[in-house]
């Protein structure tokens, strides 16, 4: 039993496993006819989008996709990275590309979970990079002592020509560049225009390169929000995705994964448990088949009402987070929150029920309600109603004290 748990992945962080990803299979169909293109993926924390970055990216390397099709994926964490500038974000994207392409290609051949998993532990030079800059002639500005490298576009342009023909020799068709946490790009009010203008452009004008360069941004409500009250260039005209709870189909896929590799026997009455409370949410998902598990291994009897209020209490300051008790950017406003509430009033309504007792506008109320769909604590059904979703989450709203609100 012991083994069991310590083969589980750590469902607390992205799934980077193939064999654990489960749903999603429109928007990465999609995605996988025509990866050269510009999306924005939207949604709340720990609704999966990093998972789902990672999904893209093992799906554009496998070797099995039609090579007019298969784009050479790289993922950027921008949080992590921290770009000062355009010419330094382009120098970050060179040098994380070549590092990535010499990751691959010293990945033996099996399958694409095997081949995947290997590709992720390679470890390579840091300077890969800056030495393949250096073979085309590309000169480095260094103008500061903390040796940020930095790229004008002309040099940014010819290494991208350069790798692009590399990669067509290793049977892809381009690069896919994959930014995580894009509202951080969002924030820098000196260059964040630019940025998006420069990406803009690349795929408006430059000839030689738009038919092989594909961006995606991941984010929530900053990357949305900047978008309707600065109009960038570049959101303008890309396919906004809003990512939202798993489907009743999705969750069951994703309950029978877990079951069989885990050879946990879950009953119908902890599979209806673990759906409602959980409302298809992913990570709640995941945590609650997680707590049903460790008891199970444990020999421990499975109290639904005892289980209920231990992951209230796991998960206190993950809703906590949600709601946005701390009023972070980003989070849940007071109007996001006062829809919500209404919802658990009424249970489910559509737009203009919702806008009138909200006293906001129908266009305000429905933004709202993306932003909470895209939050995984609301789901909208086929006809346009919306309904509640993670009853856990909702618990935890009516628990807290008199004025939390």
């Amino acid at each position: 039993m012991e083994n069991r748990l310590t083969e589980r992945p750590n469902f607390k962080l992205a799934i980077d496993d193939p064999a654990y990803f489960v749903g999603r299979n429109q928007l990465l169909n999609e995605i996988k006819r025509a990866p050269c293109e510009i999306r924005i993926l939207l949604g709340g924390r720990r609704i999966g989008k990093t998972s789902l970055l990672h999904a893209i990216q093992w799906s554009l390397l496998d070797p099995s996709l039609d090579q007019a099709n298969r784009t050479f994926p790289v993922l950027i964490n921008l949080e992590v990275e921290k770009p000062q500038g355009l010419d330094n974000l382009r120098y970050i994207m060179i040098a994380r590309l070549r590092e990535s392409i010499e990751k691959w290609q010293n990945i033996p051949g099996a399958t694409l979970r095997e081949m995947y998993r290997s590709y992720l532990r390679q470890v390579v030079d840091g300077e890969i990079g800056v030495k393949f800059l250096e073979l085309i002639n590309v000169k480095l500005k260094v103008d500061n002592p903390d040796k940020k490298r930095q790229l004008i576009h002309d040099d940014f342009r010819q290494a991208m020509l350069k790798t692009i023909n590399d990669l067509k020799h290793k049977q892809f068709n381009g690069v896919c560049f994959l930014f995580e946490r894009a509202e951080f790009i969002a924030r820098q009010k000196e260059w964040a225009n630019d940025a998006w203008s420069y990406f803009r452009g690349l795929k408006d004008t430059e000839v030689a390169l738009k038919p092989y360069l594909g961006f995606f941004l991941s984010g929530y409500r900053e990357l949305k929000e900047y978008q309707q009250e600065v109009g960038s260039p570049l959101l303008n005209i890309a396919d906004i995705s809003w990512l939202s709870s798993l489907t009743d189909s999705e969750i069951k896929a994703l309950i029978a994964c877990r079951q069989k590799s885990e050879e946990i026997p879950i009953s119908e009455k902890g599979i209806s448990f673990v759906t409602e409370w959980a409302g298809g949410h992913p990570y709640l998902t995941q945590q609650m088949l997680n707590a049903v598990s460790n008891k199970y291994l444990a020999g421990e009897k499975i109290r639904l009402d005892q289980l209920t209020d231990e992951l209230l209490q796991q998960h206190d300051h993950d809703f906590s987070v949600w709601w946005n008790v701390a009023q972070e950017v980003g989070g849940l406003d007071e109007n996001a929150r006062k829809v919500y509430q209404i919802l658990i009033e009424q249970r489910q309504a559509n737009v203009v029920s919702l806008a009138q007792n909200s006293h906001l506008s129908p266009m305000k109320t429905r933004h709202l309600l993306d932003v909470l769909v895209g939050a995984g604590i609301i789901r909208k059904l086929d006809n346009g109603i919306y309904k509640i979703g993670a009853r856990l989450f909702e618990e935890w709203v009516k628990q807290q004290p008199p004025g939390f609100h």
